[in-house]
């Protein structure tokens, strides 16, 4: 019997309802939002609502930034929160890998057992200023590398593009471009998306999902569609499959 899994990244909206049916109609196990902006009593109510729709959730909260009053209406910034079946998929040991930007969670495929490690990345805006994305990317190569496990994949907003990109599409490589091909080079990864833009505006592809070369046989198919905002990041899909 196949197992499969679906790895989904869109930018969070106020359309949850929208997003589980999608789930359900898509048949999607596993799907990541990023950039939150929830914190720990968000996570909570969220995974209440999700449970009431068969569906589960959790995730690392969002920061507030440096000179905010710690109040509730204070804005907070990024945050990686995972969605699941539970029907399909089980998620367990959800961990802060850099706080507010990385996350990591254990999935175990129900039907075969099979499981894989799952990062979720929200990256910094760039501003052709690299070391705060290479201390964040540093972190995650450290992780990866730590836990000697290659049954892995990346996913989230990256705000980074690939040489190949910026040179196929003729733009300027900034300094976190540069920090995140070495990031890839460094993991030996391919990326799941390698021709198609993954935000609207600019028709840049900062979104993607990313896996070791080694799973290259076990990855189906990769896609991108419109998110739940028309005008801002596409969803960005990838399944895959082992015997």
């Amino acid at each position: 019997m196949n197992t499969e899994e679906n790895l989904l990244k869109i930018r969070p909206g106020d359309k949850l309802r929208e997003v589980t049916e999608m789930m359900k109609v898509q048949g999607i196990s596993l799907l990541i939002l990023t950039d939150t902006h929830l914190g720990r009593e968000g996570i909570k109510e969220v995974g209440t609502y999700l449970r009431q729709e068969g569906m589960d959730g959790w995730g690392i909260a969002a920061k507030k930034e440096p000179g905010e009053e710690d109040t509730s209406g204070a804005r907070r910034k990024a945050g990686i929160y995972y969605i699941w079946n539970p029907a399909q998929v089980s998620v367990m040991d959800i961990t802060e890998v850099y706080e507010s930007r990385v996350a990591r969670a254990r999935v175990r495929a129900l039907d075969s057992g099979r499981e894989i490690e799952v990062y979720g990345v929200y990256m910094p805006v760039r501003r052709n200023e690299g070391g705060r994305a290479e201390a964040i990317w540093e972190t995650v190569t450290e992780d990866v590398t730590s836990r000697g496990n290659r049954n892995f994949v990346i996913g989230g907003d990256f705000n980074a593009e690939t040489e190949a990109w910026i040179k196929t599409n003729e733009r300027t490589q900034m300094e976190e471009d540069v920090v995140f091909q070495g990031m890839i080079e460094d993991l030996n990864l391919i990326t799941s998306i390698t021709r198609d833009h993954t935000f609207e505006r600019g028709k840049t592809q900062i979104d993607n999902i990313l896996i070791p070369i080694e799973l290259i046989h076990t990855l189906q198919t990769a896609h991108t569609a419109t998110g739940v905002r028309e005008k801002d990041h596409r969803l960005v899909a990838a399944r895959l499959a082992w015997e």
